[in-house]
């Protein structure tokens, strides 16, 4: 008897157990982003968008009727759109894992006639197991490696050396220790779309297709990425008002490593892939025909691929802190016959080169940076058939300095 009455309290208490179980789990909600401002000076004519702030690389020479050049031109900017808020929530579980959502936006806009408008820049959801993690939204895209990337000042992390790209997404990463990740990721392109016709992958029908591996620990951070994408640019052949199913695929392959010391951390990373122009880098494709010959027939399309490498060091202490970024980034051309169809950036490129140190003082939550930003252009005179430049012409350059703050909470 004893024994039933003591079952009967505890079934009656059961509900009770639960309820205080789960009041110990409690949502909790964090507020944070950062007041950036930039104050920066440039002495020629370059690529750029977002009022200027988002750099890519001097344009090529321009010379008027006595020989002056156009572009070489000394001008000012002071903006402060970088600055950023982003919603923390977690606290809670869910399907037996950590749950977090994170919301973040800026002021740049999704295009250079929308600067200044508010938009989003993550919104994503996650579950975290011991052994994997789960994530669902809009985040980097994989090839920007949020444990090795560019910690320059300019806006851009690296930019166009370096992949910039946040994409709508669900990725899935084991963890079968606490060293070792295995990463793989299906992703639509949102605001960053390669150059050409913006709904060409969603023609495709496929998802950008990314596989990553990484090692980590308190000394080195390093793996490398492979993906794969294919892109359908159009679905009716215009002059003939027929179906076309033709489509392109490229490839991309990325090596990184960060080491991290007491007085140093050293970077280094290489790419190389076909048509990088969604990751805001050189490159793109075009026809593997010249529409203008084959005339109402369909063409097929080839690949830019693009070389690019960068390094940086920094140092490693609490409130003064020095860094030197060095990029180089080359048009390879493409694998096969090349024909513009507008569809690529910097197409008439040889190569670029960027030299970028810095010094930062912060104190509490201000930071306080000197940037002196200098990269150099060339551009081909003549290119082979397969749309690769020559290096016989002189080098542009552009100098960038740059006084920034930021107030972080």
């Amino acid at each position: 008897m004893k024994r039933f009455f003591l079952l009967l309290i505890i079934a009656l208490m059961f509900p009770f157990i639960l309820i205080a179980q789960e009041e110990t789990e409690k949502l909790s909600v964090g507020f944070s982003g950062y007041v950036g401002y930039n104050f920066f000076f440039d002495t020629y004519e370059s690529a750029t968008t977002r009022d200027e702030l988002v750099y890519l690389y001097p344009l090529a020479e321009d010379l008027d009727a006595n020989g002056d050049d156009l572009n070489k031109n000394f001008h000012a900017q002071m903006i402060s759109v970088e600055s950023r808020a982003r919603l923390t929530a977690s606290g809670l579980s869910a399907f037996g894992a950590k749950s977090k959502a994170v919301i973040e936006g800026d002021f740049l806009g999704t295009g250079q006639d929308y600067t200044r408008m508010f938009r989003l820049r993550h919104a994503f959801a996650q579950l975290d197991w011991d052994k994997a993690q789960l994530l669902v939204g809009q985040t980097w895209h994989p090839m920007f490696v949020t444990g090795c990337y560019p910690g320059v000042f300019s806006f851009g992390a690296g930019a166009p050396f370096h992949p910039l790209n946040r994409a709508p997404q669900i990725r899935y990463t084991f963890k079968p220790t606490s060293n070792l990740d295995f990463m793989g990721a299906l992703l639509m392109h949102g605001d960053f779309k390669s150059v050409g016709p913006t709904d060409a992958l969603q023609n495709s029908g496929v998802p950008d297709m990314q596989f990553q591996f990484r090692f980590h620990n308190d000394f080195i951070y390093t793996g490398f990425t492979a993906g794969y994408k294919i892109l359908q640019p159009r679905t009716e052949v215009t002059l003939t008002n027929t179906k076309t199913d033709e489509k392109i695929g490229s490839y991309n392959f990325q090596v990184f490593a960060k080491f991290t010391t007491s007085p140093l951390i050293i970077k280094v990373e290489g790419i190389y892939g076909e048509n990088l122009s969604h990751l805001v880098m050189i490159g793109g494709y075009g026809a593997s025909e010249d529409p203008l010959l084959i005339g109402n027939e369909d063409y097929s399309y080839t690949n830019l691929r693009t070389l690019s490498l960068w390094s940086e060091v920094i140092t490693n202490f609490d409130v003064l802190n020095a860094g030197i970024f060095f990029g180089y980034s080359q048009n390879m051309g493409a694998g096969e016959d090349y024909f513009s169809l507008n569809y690529a950036r910097g197409e008439n490129l040889h190569s670029i080169m960027r030299i970028s140190p810095r010094v930062q003082y912060t104190s509490g939550k201000m930071t306080f940076i000197l940037e002196h930003m200098f990269t150099s252009a060339i551009y081909g005179s003549t290119f082979d058939s397969k749309g690769k430049a020559d290096e016989t012409a002189d080098p542009t350059f552009n100098h960038r300095i740059q006084l920034g703050a930021k107030y972080s909470f």
